[in-house]
């Protein structure tokens, strides 16, 4: 099981993304800043990206990390609680 740290920029800022964020509620995942979001899960950095993609449109970035280790401040949740 890995921590994944899913971050998103999105191109068009006015633009809503409700598929996204019910996409990554259902994987449990949790927001611990306004566009980074974590959970576990058994899968590959490749493979939780490419499932997110299909959420975004072709001109949003999207960055997948296997998270190790952090130190952070000022969370909107406990991320100890998530690892």
């Amino acid at each position: 099981m890995a921590l994944f740290l899913v971050s998103y920029d999105l191109d068009k800022p006015e633009k809503d993304y409700p598929k996204l964020i019910d996409a990554l509620k259902a994987v449990g995942a949790q927001r611990v800043l306004y566009s980074e979001w974590m959970f576990n899960a058994d899968n590959t950095a490749v493979q939780v990206r490419d499932h997110f993609k299909a959420f975004i449109d072709g001109d949003d970035h999207l960055l997948v990390v296997v998270v190790s280790d952090w130190a952070s401040r000022h969370t909107m949740v406990d991320i100890s609680k998530i690892a």
